[in-house]
């Protein structure tokens, strides 16, 4: 039941993005950005302490990740990023485009380097050539890798063209979305369900295998005259059906075939209820099915409920699935919404003998206070992972609060994250300030080196020459702005 409890982990994290907890600060600060405002970003590391650890050890840590910051800054057409140390940029790295051409700004180039697509390539070549003349690489190596390329090049082109959805034939899928819909029966609720806001209206509906089997044979038929489809699984390592190897044109070519096997999995019907309130929103929902898969036979029972409480309006969605000896995984989430706080509770529970044994559980709390020209928003994760064998349980939490004020058309925006672990406060702490409104100078220049345009022979001497000086310079500015705990250590005799 291992992949069992794998598919459900994998639900959770899919849930979670979903759940719909609203950042006012954020908001704020992306508006600004989507209105074309620049923003620049600038952190700092604080590292806390650990019990037990030996004090000068600590001591180089602490005084390491202290002296660690950052900037980023983003606007039209440029972005830029530089790894500070002590106060200091010891790694810059900006890119800006304007029209066909790139720019490229770096400590370790020592300047702007600039070039268009073919030139790109060209710069690609020589590289290559540099490493095979510098012994670096062989010619078979260097054969093997132009191969790769010029095979990630053609998957990388393939997407960009685009599939016409009026020219796909979409009838068999909506033939198939009709005969579905015919199925539900819309009556008064004559019982109502525990648990859950007044129902008015309950839609029922009951699927088959068959159903399920013509649902995935109209899609995997419309995937079949996708090209793109064909050519994106060509990045995927191996690709098997029934635990054999097959190429990406077989897997396609068997898309119907594994249509019908997904069908046939499925034993029995699925009976679906779906509760809805006056506004013709559900209040309560049901599923139950059973499947056969891998000699087991699994059933699984699905159902959801909102709730409106004194706090706000609660959601609970139940998924418990298992096996014939009643072994399996359970997921529950359930959420609390409200105007000045939002609760998030995931908890994935392994089952066994019907008893469930704790997996992982997630904690998210939301405290808002939300206004039109100042936000603040604090927000509390909490995760605990207990293992399946010792049953002991690992913890972590990460705090941020942030707030974010509106000046005129920009916004300052300030978080403080900290980090705990297994009862660990504050091990680290990252302090976020990001404000919008000064740019960034452009990198954009007329004497910006050109790579691709020089010869072999310059181009070598480019790199091995001022490209390797620099990238030493800049090596040597890391190592000189280290803190001198971590200095004593590095040279000592």
């Amino acid at each position: 039941m291992k992949k069992l409890t794998a598919m459900l982990l994998a639900l959770v994290m899919m849930t979670l993005p979903m759940l719909g907890l609203a950042a006012s600060p954020d908001e704020m600060l992306q508006a600004a950005v989507d209105a074309g405002r620049p923003l620049k970003v600038e952190g700092q590391l604080n590292y806390g302490a650990i019990p037990g650890m030996d004090a000068e050890i600590e001591t180089i840590i602490n005084d390491v990740v202290d002296a660690i910051g950052f900037t980023y800054t983003e606007q039209e057409n440029q972005g830029s990023f530089a790894l500070k140390l002590s106060g200091n940029d010891v790694l810059t790295f900006a890119g800006a485009t304007e029209g066909e051409d790139i720019y490229i700004n770096s400590n370790l180039l020592g300047g702007t380097v600039a070039f268009n697509g073919e030139e790109g390539k060209a710069i690609l070549e020589k590289l290559m050539n540099l490493a095979v003349s510098s012994g670096m690489m062989t010619e078979d190596e260097l054969a093997e890798i132009k191969a790769v390329l010029d095979q990630a090049a053609a998957q990388v082109a393939a997407p960009m063209e685009d599939v016409d959805v009026e020219d796909m034939d979409l009838t068999g899928l909506l033939n198939v979305a009709m005969e579905l819909a015919a199925k539900v029966q819309t009556g008064e609720v004559t019982q109502q369900p525990k648990n859950c806001d007044a129902a008015a209206t309950v839609m029922t509906f009951t699927l088959t295998g068959e159903d399920i089997t013509k649902l995935y044979t109209e899609i995997f038929k419309l995937l079949q005259n996708v090209p793109q489809f064909t050519e994106a699984l060509q990045s995927a390592d191996t690709l098997t059906i029934n635990g054999e190897n097959v190429t990406p044109e077989e897997f396609v070519a068997k898309l119907p075939e594994m249509a019908g096997e997904i069908g046939k999995m499925i034993q029995g019907d699925i009976p679906v209820a779906i509760y809805m309130d006056e506004a013709g929103e559900p209040v309560y929902g049901t599923l139950a099915m059973t499947m056969a898969a891998e000699g087991d036979t699994v059933s699984m029972d699905m159902n959801y409920a909102r709730l409106t409480v004194n706090e706000g309006v609660t959601h609970a969605v139940n998924v418990v699935a298992k096996d014939n000896n009643n072994e399996g995984a359970s997921v529950s989430v359930n959420v609390l919404t409200s105007e000045k706080k939002d609760v998030v509770n995931v908890a994935v529970a392994s089952l066994k003998d019907n008893v469930a044994e704790p997996v992982v559980n997630v904690d998210v709390t939301v405290e808002k206070e939300y206004g039109e020209t100042e936000s603040e928003e604090d927000v509390l994760v909490a995760v605990t992972i207990v293992d399946s064998d010792s049953k002991e349980e690992i913890s972590f939490a990460v705090e941020a609060e942030t707030e974010a004020k509106l000046v005129g058309e920009d916004v300052v925006y300030e978080s403080d994250i900290d980090l705990n672990v297994m009862g660990i406060e504050d091990l680290l702490c990252i302090k976020i300030t990001e404000t919008t409104g000064e740019a960034a100078e452009s990198i954009v220049t007329a004497d910006a080196v050109r790579p691709g345009q020089m010869t072999e022979e310059e181009f070598n001497t480019y790199v091995t020459e001022d490209v390797a000086s620099n990238a030493m310079n800049a090596l040597m500015g890391l190592i000189q702005n280290l803190p001198a705990s971590a200095l004593s250590l590095l040279f000592a005799e």
